[in-house]
């Protein structure tokens, strides 16, 4: 096993939004108290996606101009690793992880990277959970 954990959008939208069900942020909440002990790695498309929710959500009116703004500086001081493969190389692996665990391209990108690196997935995506688990992929802190 690799160090750290790859860390999905999902989480960390929790953390800014402090919604979704009481064990969602209770899971969430652990892996922000863990990042002491072990780094995240993210795919390029971690920064877009996490902005796309946060916007739509600051669209809706559940989160402030500055509250966001104050999330995503402090998004930046954690120790946060983005994954320095080319998309262009990971595509190919992508699409098949995609077809293989009939995932969006987007959640595909998260295993291929968990796999790749062989480390855990801090998800709370269901979909992408239940393909880590055909895959071999542990989620990060549940046993």
């Amino acid at each position: 096993m690799g160090s750290g954990f790859v860390l999905d959008a999902s989480v960390a939208i929790r953390w800014a939004l402090q919604d979704g069900s009481v064990s969602d942020r209770v899971y969430a909440d652990q892996i922000l108290d863990s990042f002491s002990a072990a780094p995240a790695w993210v795919p390029a498309l971690w920064y877009t996606e996490t902005i796309h929710v946060l916007r739509c959500a600051e669209d809706s009116g559940k989160l402030g101009e500055s509250a966001l703004t104050g999330f995503v500086y402090r998004l930046a001081q954690l120790p946060i690793t983005l994954d320095s493969a080319a998309p262009s190389g990971t595509q190919l692996a992508v699409a098949a992880i995609s077809r293989e665990f009939k995932l969006s391209g987007y959640d595909a990108q998260y295993l291929e990277l968990a796999r790749r690196r062989n480390l855990p997935l801090a998800t709370l995506d269901k979909d992408l959970r239940k393909a880590a688990k055909k895959a071999g992929v542990p989620i990060y802190l549940i046993h």
